[in-house]
């Protein structure tokens, strides 16, 4: 039996924090994922607040405590998020590259990604990166929001010399991302169709943001 020093004192407060917390972590993630078997199954738009409720066994007052409203859910559950994406540009800029390779590692997580969910939950994630892309640019937040997946591989690639120096970097980022987000909505919108989206739209980004320099 291990000792307890004589100024030891019990926190009780902090002994209920950790439980607390990990049962609040648990109903979260027990939302997110009744939403996300209903979503499969049901739909997007067919599924309710109340349908996700009844699935996680929770009130609608606890999932009020965590989620606004349900396309909160969507956002939480990353359909896709950008983790990837920059860790597989991170490598490429690693190793002698050319700057389609580096947008295609960019984007070839997401696609692959966006393929373990139903194309209808892609469309509205889409959809609602664009409703906080029209909140971020109200409030005047949204260089991040607008260039958070290519800023940084561009800015690198212009050290390195594959965008001239005379690149606006910032604009080049927006217009990929802006690209990229317009592709995704379409190829969701036709059930991820037959071809790759990887491969051609890096080609096509690439060729856009080299040509505005010319």
């Amino acid at each position: 039996m291990p000792s307890v020093s004589r100024d030891y004192k019990p926190d009780h407060g902090q002994s209920r924090a950790v439980p607390t917390q990990a049962r609040s972590q648990a109903s979260r993630n027990a939302i997110m994922q009744a939403a996300l078997a209903l979503w499969r199954t049901k739909g997007f738009a067919d599924t309710t607040v109340t349908d996700i409720c009844k699935a996680a066994g929770v009130s609608k007052a606890l999932f009020y405590v965590y989620f606004s409203r349900r396309e909160d859910v969507l956002l939480a559950v990353e359909v896709f998020t950008v983790h990837h994406a920059q860790l597989a540009a991170e490598t490429v800029l690693a190793r002698p590259y050319e700057l389609v390779e580096l947008i295609a590692a960019v984007i070839g997580p997401l696609e692959s990604q966006m393929r373990n969910y139903p194309p209808e939950l892609v469309f509205e994630t889409i959809l609602e990166t664009y409703r906080l892309e029209r909140r971020a640019l109200a409030d005047g937040t949204a260089q991040d929001q607008l260039t958070v997946l290519f800023l940084t591989p561009f800015q690198q690639a212009q050290r390195d010399g594959k965008l001239p120096a005379r690149t606006d970097v910032t604009r080049a980022a927006r217009i990929a991302q802006t690209l990229l987000t317009d592709s995704i909505r379409r190829w969701a919108a036709s059930d991820f169709g037959s071809e790759p989206l990887t491969e051609p739209l890096a080609r096509e980004i690439a060729e856009l943001v080299l040509g505005v320099n010319h």
